[in-house]
């Protein structure tokens, strides 16, 4: 019965995979509009904590109490089927009344227990696409990388070559006097070089821009000085040589750093994707720049003095103007799929802080990184190589961008199991073992106990009382029970972590990933306010209305902002189509889209508002298909920003009151229907949640709550129970085959234990049995998708202490030690 969840199975286990089944079936409800205000109340942990205790009484006797079925079969139902009103229709003496009449549960060990099968299996992932690190990528690889991946598609290296294959050298004359005792003393050497002919031979080879055959006439002259005394001489001679230089020009298309390398065809002719010229001005390019007729001829002449050689140069070609828009429609086209990109993140690894959704969609992408690139075996064209090499560079952005949101991810979940620890949430880095363990339903067999005279040995349990109430019992009612006029035979203290917007241990979390802030997202803001609006059309009330108020002030200032930046963009993009006057018309057609400042607020940072003003935008302004796209990314980029800017961020203290005014109205609405005492009354109150009228809740910690990129909300609960039994027997009837016989009893009371050890008739202290006693905690996470209202308690009661705690007996275990 002390065991925790980890140590073996047992009270702990038991409890943990029960509360996580109630707490995750009750916050999907939340999540999907249905009136849950205490999605893990004290009223589920006593019920979860009497079926658990009496799965272990049947695994250790093979049977369980029938007074603890019969209570655990009404407090079920009570349970069950008015979870809403319950908890106001009965408490204390009329709950204790319900839970032990003496109406019998039946025949049947396990009646009275809850199912063993846990509701886990209800969404047990949660769906986390690419979504807005595709626009930002997008908006990454347009402002820097498209036009570079296409004009790195339209370059060659040309390469020019002019060397000699023959030649005819002349003789140079020898150094000849003119008579005797003349001495040289100067010999001034000149050359002159002519074509004297050139032929060019035709090529099939559009790669070869020219080859040609030259030859090359080199004269030599050499004029002597010779001296004899004072007496200077010149003497002139002459010679010739002839050599062939062959002049070639050709070009390799330089193949672009991003995509896979494979064959281009056609290259340097027209044709292919576009019908485009694809490299052929690279032709004309090169023989403009390195091959006139009267550069080939000079470089002919150099090569036959020199003997040549080869230089490289790299250039590029004129692209086609329909180049940028027909790239521009494909990556566009591809963003749209990667955005869809997701993987399914188990809800018990993002409640767990063990989830990376990031880094699992970077990986995915990884490996479907070839077909989402879908280049072809071989290239139609040169445009269609850069299309490629588009595709290829926008994937990577979009890598990187997730593989950065990794790294915060993982520092998120550091912030998250620490900021557990803080709030002393038991078994915070254990929290992955803890969900596995809630999924664990079988218990262990019962062991046999052997047979007697009679038969088979049965083991009957009777406890005292036979279902533990978190309210107080009358001592008439439980024997055991002492001198007291009452007893608490259990305890429980149910502690939900995430609760209001911006409170502490929420903000210790995101602060990792955001700026340190004193404020509310625009979301939360905006969800506040339309749940504060919906509460008053249901019930006016001073103080909420005045809360009200103050937040829609600030939220109206905050949508300002973002109004102001959308406009700026529309400016900026299509000011020459769209007049001051136009640009507001655009924006109040975007505004009346959505019904009420904070339904509009909300839209603002989850890019439905974009997506409004841009299609607005689109039609005022006759922009042409890609003009729309490109307004329509940079405003879901912008506003997103923008919704998240300090300047649009609303006073934490604005929203925390005006949501806290508002359950309070709500509460009071609960129990002002309840106590009208009718079912009518009670069906007008579920009418009224229903229709939406209190409007969602806001409760929970958003994971990565990056703008455009929270994708699940999480809360924690932290459990502990202490209980006891006033008094617990075991029986088992041991006699002859006949019926004749005795029955052994087994009690723990409490009592001092005397026994006469001597027989002299007077009854020794021996020593004192102990109640049967018990302590244990837990934690339950659960997790809910992105959007809507999240997940938590939202009655204004975070901690939740049954009257008995923590002490409900001094031989609970712990029992002093209040948390």
């Amino acid at each position: 019965m002390n065991a925790g969840p980890l140590d073996s199975p047992g009270l702990g286990r038991q409890l943990t995979w029960r509360l996580t089944a109630v707490a995750e079936a009750r916050g999907l409800a939340q999540y999907g509009g249905a009136p849950v205000r205490n999605v893990l109340a004290n009223r589920h942990v006593e019920l979860s904590t009497n079926a658990a205790a009496l799965r272990e009484q049947r695994t250790a006797f093979g049977r369980a109490d029938a007074d603890g079925r019969a209570g655990t079969v009404r407090a079920t139902a009570r349970v069950g089927t008015t979870d809403l009103l319950g908890p106001a229709v009965e408490r204390g003496p009329a709950w204790t009344d319900t839970v032990l009449s003496a109406t019998s549960a039946g025949d049947g060990d396990r009646v009275g227990e809850l199912p063993a099968t846990s509701g886990r299996s209800i969404g047990s992932n949660v769906t986390v696409g690419v979504d807005h690190a595709a626009d930002l990528a997008f908006e990454q690889f347009l402002r820097d990388d498209l036009d570079e991946a296409s004009r790195r598609s339209y370059r060659a290296e040309v390469t020019r070559s002019v060397r000699v294959v023959s030649s005819s050298k002349g003789r140079t004359p020898p150094r000849d006097p003119p008579g005797p005792d003349w001495t040289l003393v100067n010999d001034r050497r000149s050359v002159s070089t002519h074509v004297l002919d050139r032929t060019t031979r035709e090529t099939t080879n559009p790669r070869t821009f020219l080859d040609t055959t030259l030859t090359v006439q080199v004269n030599h002259e050499a004029v002597r000085t010779w001296r004899n005394g004072t007496v200077i001489e010149r003497t002139r001679v002459e010679w010739t040589e002839e050599s062939t230089v062959r002049a070639g020009l050709e070009a390799n298309r330089l193949d672009p750093d991003d995509g896979p390398e494979r064959p281009v065809s056609p290259v340097f002719v027209e044709g292919g994707a576009l019908d485009g010229p694809n490299l052929v001005d690279v032709r004309l390019i090169a023989l403009d720049r390195f091959a006139g007729a009267d550069r080939v001829d000079e470089l002919a002449r150099d090569a036959a003095r020199d003997g040549g050689g080869t230089t490289t140069t790299v250039v590029t070609a004129e692209r086609p103007g329909e180049l940028e828009p027909w790239v521009y429609a494909d990556v566009a086209a591809l963003r749209e799929r990667v955005r869809n990109v997701s993987v399914q993140v188990p809800r018990d690894d993002v409640a767990a802080g063990e989830a990376n959704a990031p880094a699992a969609l970077a990986a995915t992408l990884r490996e479907w990184r070839s077909s989402l690139i879908d280049a072809p075996e071989t290239y139609d064209g040169v445009a269609d190589r850069a299309r490629v090499a588009a595709r290829a560079k926008y994937l990577d952005l979009v890598i990187a961008r997730l593989d950065d949101r990794a790294e915060t991810a993982a520092d998120r979940n550091d912030a998250y199991h620490d900021a557990l620890t803080e709030a002393d949430v038991p078994l915070t880095d254990r929290l992955d073992e803890v969900s596995d363990a809630a999924t664990e339903t079988l218990a262990p067999d019962p062991r046999p106990i052997g047979d007697g005279l009679a038969g088979e040995v049965v083991l009957t349990p009777d406890a005292e009382p036979g279902y533990l109430t978190l309210t107080a019992v009358p001592s008439e009612r439980v024997r055991g029970a002492g001198s007291a006029d009452s007893v608490h035979p259990l305890a429980a203290r149910n502690t939900n972590v995430f609760t209001v917007p911006g409170d502490d241990v929420a903000d210790s979390v995101t602060d990792t990933v955001l700026p340190e802030r004193r404020t509310a997202t625009l979301r939360t803001a905006g969800l506040s306010l339309v749940r504060a609006n919906r509460t008053l059309a249901a019930e006016d009330d001073r103080t909420l209305r005045d809360q009200r108020d103050r937040l829609a002030s600030e939220v109206d200032t905050s949508t300002a902002v973002v109004r102001g930046r959308a406009t700026f963009l529309l400016a900026d993009r299509a000011g020459d189509r769209l007049t001051a006057r136009d640009r507001r018309a655009v924006l109040d057609a975007a505004d009346a889209r959505f019904a009420g400042l904070g339904v509009r607020a909300v839209a603002m940072t989850n890019g439905s508002y974009a997506g409004a003003v841009a299609q607005e935008g689109a039609a005022r302004a006759d922009l042409s298909p890609m003009e729309r796209d490109w307004l329509g990314v940079h405003l879901r980029i912008a506003l997103g920003s923008a919704a998240s800017d300090e300047r649009v961020a609303v006073p934490e203290g604005v929203t925390v009151g005006t949501v806290t005014a508002e359950r309070r109205v709500t509460r009071s609405l609960v129990h002002d229907a309840v106590s009208e005492g009718t079912d009518r009354a009670a069906a007008r109150l579920r009418e009224r949640y229903a229709g939406g009228k209190f409007g969602p809740v806001v409760a929970g910690l958003p994971v990565a709550p990056v703008p455009g990129y929270w994708y699940a909300t999480v809360n924690v609960w932290s459990v502990e129970v202490r209980g006891y039994y006033p008094r617990f027997a075991v029986e088992a009837r041991l006699g002859a085959p006949d019926g004749a016989g005795t029955v052994l009893r087994y009690v723990r009371d409490g009592r001092e234990v005397r026994f006469d050890a001597d027989g002299d008739g007077v009854a020794e202290h021996v020593g004192r049995n102990e109640r049967v006693s018990f302590q244990t905690r837990t934690v339950v996470l659960v997790a809910v998708p992105a959007g809507k209202s999240g997940v938590g308690d939202v009655d204004g009661n975070a901690d939740e202490r049954s009257a008995g705690w923590p002490c409900p007996n001094h031989t609970v275990p712990e029992c002093g030690d209040e948390p």
